[in-house]
Order: structure tokens, then sequence, then C-alpha cells
């Protein structure tokens, strides 16, 4: 027993869905429903007002019913038993039902400590209504009862949330697995049909050049089409990633690539352009680059050490520094 209330102490808060539409409708319903009934009732505590204008102000507390329960309770139940304060016994408005909302939201959306902490504050608002007489014992019983099942509703229907997930989780590696092994048999496939067309091309490379060149070409299509399907599945077998929906590239994009911007190798060397010298400049450790001198001419008998500038690819001579 221990180790459950521990694990619902420490459970964490699962996500819920954005605020929508329905949520801003069920506000504006209450809120109608509250004027609605303040007009028409007349057996309302008086004054009147307290409770109408409790049942309108705490209708927007459920539009945060998802995000911040523990608050939203924390801040409905005890307005309500200020307002009990107020009139003197129980408020009497029907509309304020829609609490049992945010009680549900307790164990539906909050974490432990907030499901545990929200049904303290609900309990402690019962007691005090039964302490300043504003509820009967049996009103109290009734509503512990009510607010428990309310509790229990929410926490069987965020248990049954996690186990429909569990399921789809499970079917998705299980595909995942399925497809793995079919790749085994895609890749295996135009491997085969490469190594025989590569057979095929040196047998006749002698004899028919041309013969070869397509075997060639015939290799390249198929390998082009075993690394796209090997990307397909290896993008379907990644969990939570995008899919890159961009084409692989080709043979005939190697001079694309090979063109493509490349990191300069940083110059130890400042080397103006109209300067007859360089100034060693060394770079910062932090870039990774070796620390090593740059490669220089033998030294003259008086004359001072000559330095190259630039990347590796493209030295500058910068004369002597």
């Amino acid at each position: 027993m221990r180790e459950l209330l521990r694990s619902w102490w420490h459970e964490p808060r699962p996500t819920g869905p954005a605020r929508g539409w329905r949520d801003w409708s069920l506000v504006v319903v209450f809120m109608a429903t509250a004027l609605l009934e303040g007009v028409v009732r007349a057996d309302l505590p008086a004054p009147t007002v307290v409770p109408v204008l409790i049942g309108v102000g705490l209708a927007p507390v459920l539009l945060w019913r998802r995000t911040r329960p523990l608050l939203m309770a924390a801040v409905a139940f005890p307005v309500c038993a200020a307002g009990e304060a107020v009139v003197g016994g129980d408020l009497g408005l029907h509309t304020l039902a829609f609490l049992l909302i945010l009680v549900f939201s307790l164990s539906r959306w909050g974490s432990g400590r907030e499901a545990v902490l929200g049904g303290a504050v609900v309990a402690a608002k019962i007691t005090l209504s039964v302490a300043a007489d504003h509820l009967g014992p049996g009103d109290a019983l009734a509503g512990a009862g009510v607010v428990s099942a309310a509790l229990a509703l929410g926490a069987a229907l965020r248990y049954r949330a996690r186990a429909r997930q569990r399921e789809f989780e499970q079917v998705k590696l299980l595909e995942r697995e399925r497809l793995a092994r079919d790749l085994h048999d895609t890749v295996a496939h135009h491997v085969s049909a490469m190594a025989v067309r590569a057979q095929a091309g040196l047998a006749v490379l002698d004899t028919q050049p041309d013969a070869a060149a397509d075997a060639l070409r015939i290799i390249e299509a198929e390998a082009t089409r075993a690394l796209v399907e090997m990307r397909a599945m290896v993008r379907v077998l990644r969990r939570d990633e995008p899919a890159d929906r961009a084409p692989a590239p080709r043979i005939t994009d190697l001079e694309r690539l090979a063109s493509g911007p490349r990191t300069a190798w940083p110059s130890r060397w400042s080397c103006p352009a109209t300067s007859t010298g360089c100034r060693r400049r060394w770079p910062p450790r932090s870039t990774g680059w070796p620390r090593n001198p740059s490669p220089t001419p033998a030294d003259t008998p008086g004359a001072r050490r000559a330095s190259w500038c630039g990347s590796p690819a493209t030295p500058r001579w910068c004369g002597y520094g």
C-alpha cells in the first residue's frame, strides 16, 4: 500500500489537449445558466447577488482546468466557502455543480501531488461547511461520495488513456519489426542484381565496351533504388523524427556536392593585402585546429623566418614576418 501511494505521489502530469472553442462555449453556458438561475429562482439565500456573482465569476476557471488544476481548485473552493460565510448558509446555486469538473480534472490532468493536495482542499471545504453548520452530516457525506466518485472517474480515464497509448506504441513497434525484416529482403534483391550485372559487365568488358557501360549504368540505378528504399525504411523505423521528403542525391549530383561550402582552415597569420610581412595570429583552442606552426621554408642566414598564409588548399605567400 505504501508503494502504491508513493507511486501515485510521484505521478507526472499527463499532456492534455490545447484550449479550444469547446472550453469557451462551456464557460459561456455556465455563466448564462448562473445568471438565468439568479433571475428565475426566488429561493436563493439573501443577498441573492452573492451566489450569482460567485457562479458567474468562477466559471472562467474551467479554462485552466487542464494546465493548472490545483490552482483553480485552490481558488474556487475557498471562494465558495467565503460566499457561504457571507450568506450564512449554503449558496444553493445549482450551477455550481460545475465545480465537480475541477475535481475530475485534479485526477485526470494533474500530477499525483496536485491530485492529493486538491483533494485535501476539497475535503477541508466540506469539513469547514459542516463545522459552520452550513451543511448537515448527511449532505456532507453525500458530497464526499460525489467528490470521491469524480476523483475515481478522472483516475480511471487517465489510466485508460495511458493503456491505450501503450497499446498504440506496441502496435507501432511490431510494425517496425516487420518492416525491418522486409528491409533485408529488399536490399538483398538489389545487391544481387548489382552483382549479376557487374559479373556480366566484366565478362564482356574486352569485347563489348558499350555493354559494360550499360551494365555500369544499371548498377548505378539499382544502387540508387536500394539506397532510396533503405532510407525510406530507416525513416519509418525511427521514432519521433520528421520524415525527410527531399530526393536522395545521385551520381550526377557529385559535382554540386563537391562544390558546396567548406570550412576554411583558420590562418595563423594575419596578412593584409598591402603588407610585406605577416603577424602571427594563433587560433583559439576551442576551434579544434592544430596549433603547430605553418610550414615554412628553410631559414637563410641573416634573414627572418618566411611563412605561408591562408588555408592549406590555397596557400598565399606573405613574405617575411
